[in-house]
């Protein structure tokens, strides 16, 4: 594939804002490529987003209680397992990161954009696509919170192909480098390609230890549930044991999220949802509290936790009881949920049945070893999973995540060829 040089890199880019300013109704068909030169097939063997409070008022003793001869024990048994192609589904929007690091908030000021925060692009935003790339230090990588957790939770797991990504791109240049840079790193990709809109985009700009995130969604906001009866879909749906679930794809797809979520209860399956923003919440809380009983997992930072409990109007800001409420929610099946708060550096937090709660400090890190928060929450999610597929105990699945968001934080953006070699050593 030709390298795009930056002036081309400008074009496409202005294009595909152009073209997604033009979009204004959701498609009614999907397309994808064919034949041997399509880059983004794959077959399957089987199948032919902090708050940064003080740690002040974290008063409750840390549950030391984990049977240490049974945590070695399993492993032991995990270090022997082989897991399938496919043992693992993620859901969210499939983003080409336009990374620049900058030394001033001049460019932030221009856009009105907060130094450590999220949000989706504005017409007012358009033309600071354009602008990031100029900037000399631009690095683009296939990007987007679930996306970025899947390459993470490869990196851990080794196996090729282990992981599976659903989301939307466009037919374009920009889809077929996110494809092959995911599968570069492991993933499988089942993208859903729009003809009718251009693949997305997110600027991420870095400010000393912060990153500011502005995403253009284009093609990922028009991922249509049709997309599900595909035959390699279906397939990749009977295959897979465990779906990851990002609040951005919620916000896109509620359809086919309730669809996966409900499938994977009936079937006792495993599914993880990330409150993914506080705006998640706020503009879509109908479509949360229907996927809420089946949900086995919620992943959330303390931010998101405090916004979860504003909208349900519980009138409590004790991110402990937030979170032993959120534990108890209804569930349609008789496997206890299980809550996990993440707060910086902080420690996490872990709430499960019968009001236990667990908490694992997070080390320190040297201000030096801190180079591009973002992406650290998505890292710590890859770790999480990438041992949890394996049926490790919770606590080395949560230290396994809280290992690889240091190793990511060491880094700009989620590189995974500078990632060290994993092994159970390191946790």
């Amino acid at each position: 594939m030709k390298r795009l040089t930056k002036p081309s890199l400008v074009t496409f880019i202005s294009r595909q804002l152009r073209h997604s300013r033009a979009v204004n109704s959701f498609p009614t068909k999907f397309y994808i490529n064919s034949g041997q030169t399509d880059p983004f097939r794959h077959q399957f063997a089987h199948c032919q987003q902090l708050s940064s409070k003080s740690c002040g008022d974290i008063t409750k003793e840390h549950d030391s209680s984990i049977d240490k001869d049974k945590e070695q024990q399993a492993k032991d048994k995990t270090k022997k397992m082989e897991l399938p192609e496919g043992v693992m589904i993620g859901f969210g929007n499939p983003l080409l990161d336009l990374t620049t690091t900058i030394e001033d908030t001049m460019l932030l000021e221009k856009y009105g954009l907060e130094p450590n925060a999220a949000i989706i692009a504005e017409e007012k935003h358009m033309a600071l696509f354009d602008e990031i790339a100029n900037q000399e230090n631009l690095q683009l990588s296939a990007g987007g919170s679930c996306q970025n957790s899947m390459r993470v939770f490869q990196w851990i797991v080794g196996a090729p192909y282990r992981a599976v990504f659903f989301g939307a791109v466009g037919m374009d240049k920009f889809g077929e480098v996110i494809a092959k840079r995911a599968r570069a790193d492991g993933v499988e990709t089942l993208y859903q390609l729009r003809e009718d809109a251009p693949t997305g985009t997110c600027a991420v700009i870095i400010s000393g230890q912060n990153r500011s995130l502005v995403a253009n969604l284009g093609a990922a906001a028009y991922f249509s549930e049709d997309w599900m009866d595909s035959e390699e879909s279906c397939c990749a749906v009977d295959t897979a044991s465990y779906f990851y679930i990002t609040g951005f794809f919620l916000a896109v797809s509620p359809n086919t999220v309730l669809r996966v979520a409900q499938t994977a209860s009936e079937t006792k399956r495993t599914t993880i949802l990330n409150l993914s923003a506080i705006f998640v919440l706020q503009m879509h809380k109908q479509e949360l509290d229907e996927i809420l009983p089946y949900l086995d997992f919620i992943i959330s930072n303390k931010a998101e936790a405090l916004a979860f409990a504003d909208t349900h109007e519980w009138n409590t800001k004790d991110i402990f009881e937030i979170g032993k409420r959120m534990q108890s929610l209804p569930k349609d099946n008789g496997r206890p949920r299980v809550i996990m708060i993440t707060d910086d550096i902080c420690p996490v937090l872990c709430f499960q049945e019968n009001e236990k709660i667990l908490e694992y400090p997070v080390p320190k890190l040297s201000k030096k070893d801190i180079v591009d928060t973002n992406g650290c929450g998505d890292a710590f999610v890859g770790g999480f999973l990438s041992q949890l597929v394996q049926k490790m105990p919770l606590d080395y699945c949560i230290r396994t995540g809280i290992f690889a968001s240091h190793q990511v934080i060491r880094v700009v953006g989620v590189q995974i060829d500078k990632m060290p070699n994993f092994n159970d050593s390191c946790i």
